[in-house]
């Protein structure tokens, strides 16, 4: 079947316009970056580290509460956890800034939910490290917390 004439200059143009997939390219150059991290022994026993040296996922989602008020933001975020759920992704970044008190402080609020009303959504929430501003929750069940254990001293 031939091609009319718009078909023809549309056909041409995608011929002549390289397009590129930019989520391929940002993919390949995450698995890149990755590859070329060190990777580091396991310790023997859990210590504490730095915020800094969290290594938190790279999220797939993001929503920005900047202007909102701490209720409109919690059920905006709601929505969002909501969505990402039927959607199937995991990982979302809040923006919710410093905090401004006309607003209300939208941090405080977000953090109250997180460990209230969407603890059984959630399985893990943290600040960015190089960003106060931003937060990485990671959905999902959250882990059964693991019982500790008492050592009784050894009888002599």
């Amino acid at each position: 079947m031939p091609l009319n004439q718009e078909e023809e200059f549309q056909l041409q143009w995608i011929n002549n316009h390289h397009m590129e997939d930019k989520d391929e390219q940002a993919r390949k150059e995450a698995e890149e970056q990755a590859a070329a991290r060190p990777t580091r022994a396991p310790r023997g026993r859990k210590m504490r580290r730095n915020p800094a040296a969290w290594e938190l996922p790279v999220p797939e989602d993001e929503i920005d509460l900047h202007g909102m008020t701490s209720d409109e933001a919690a059920e905006a975020v709601e929505r969002r956890i909501d969505d990402l759920m039927i959607a199937g992704l995991k990982i979302l970044r809040v923006i919710h800034g410093g905090g401004n008190p006309s607003y209300g402080n939208v941090k405080r609020i977000i953090d109250r939910k997180v460990r209230s009303e969407w603890s059984n959504r959630i399985q893990l929430y943290k600040v960015e490290p190089d960003n106060a501003g931003s937060s990485i929750m990671i959905l999902g069940k959250p882990r059964p917390a693991q019982a500790k254990t008492t050592r009784k001293p050894a009888k002599k």
